[in-house]
């Protein structure tokens, strides 16, 4: 479950796609508290991906790892690492052996690479004694900077790190790179084939998608949705978790939408016979 928990962000970058938009910042306590609810209620046991926005805006994140662990639950996030490496530690520490993913953005645009890499080292050693937690960096490779985001590439890999290179993307589908940066993109990323190595997004339309049974997004003002598709084209609501109304579908349906750009899923196995359960799609056309 991939649960967009916080709406703003500290971050201004110029290709971001959550557009900053009003009134999405972080949820009152009542919101969360009904929130959290709902979400220790569900049967089963869960990976919460946990983003934002930036997640770390919520004072109460590591509160909120806690009681999901304390249910069986799973715990993953994503964040722009900005926060202080003691407010990280805390969250690490609160979701302890239920922690599974560690994913942390670089921007370039409001942080150095130099400053990054030292606070993602910390964080690193932070998990170490966590042996189910893995530690990713993610890119957003930007037309234009291909060389800048391949050299990292390199350098983080060279201090063990796993990088994450990201597709520019708008309304789902890759952003057109001219001829000189498709070129660029192949030489530093042509060996990234799987939906684990880097989001090229995939064309699954009739595959069996367990997307809104064993999957769904939380939106920051506390809507249910199948996928980002779902939400996107406004077929996938499945209720809200704040006021406790979230309706799961009870199984798999064909993918009805013409590219997936959600990694979260095609990693996780839920869509079938595809990702985590080893085939790979052609991608979607340039």
């Amino acid at each position: 479950m991939s649960w967009n928990i916080v709406g703003g962000c500290n971050y201004r970058c110029t290709y971001c796609v959550q557009k900053h938009a009003p009134g999405l910042g972080t949820p009152s306590d009542e919101e969360l508290e009904g929130a959290l609810t709902t979400l220790e209620a569900l049967p089963g046991v869960w990976e919460f991906k946990i983003s934002g926005g930036e997640p770390f805006l919520l004072k109460r994140l590591p509160e909120v790892a806690a009681r999901l662990a304390a249910k069986g639950h799973l715990v993953s996030v994503l964040t722009n690492l900005s926060a202080p490496v003691r407010v990280l530690v805390d969250f690490i520490e609160a979701a302890g052996p239920k922690l599974r993913t560690f994913s942390c953005s670089l921007h370039r645009e409001e942080t150095t690479e130099d400053e990054f890499l030292e606070k993602a080292k910390a964080v690193k050693a932070a998990l170490a004694p966590l042996p189910k937690a893995s530690f990713v960096v993610n890119s957003v490779v930007v037309p234009g900077t291909v060389d800048v985001v391949g050299h990292s590439r390199r350098r983080f890999e060279g201090e063990g790190l796993k990088f994450y290179p990201q597709l520019m993307r708008r309304d789902g589908k890759a952003v057109t790179y001219d001829e000189a940066d498709a070129q660029r993109l192949e030489e530093h990323f042509d060996d990234l084939v799987g939906p684990g190595q880097m989001n090229r997004g995939y064309k699954l339309t009739g595959k069996l998608c367990h997307a809104g049974s064993k999957y769904f997004i939380i939106h920051p003002r506390g809507d249910a949705f199948s996928c980002y598709p779902g939400k996107r084209f406004g077929d996938g609501h499945l209720g809200n978790v704040f006021r406790g109304t979230l309706a799961l579908r009870d199984g798999p349906a064909p993918c009805p939408y013409e590219v997936c750009p959600c990694t979260v899923p095609q990693n996780r196995g839920i869509i079938e016979g595809f990702g985590a359960n080893g085939e790979v799609a052609p991608p979607e056309a340039d």
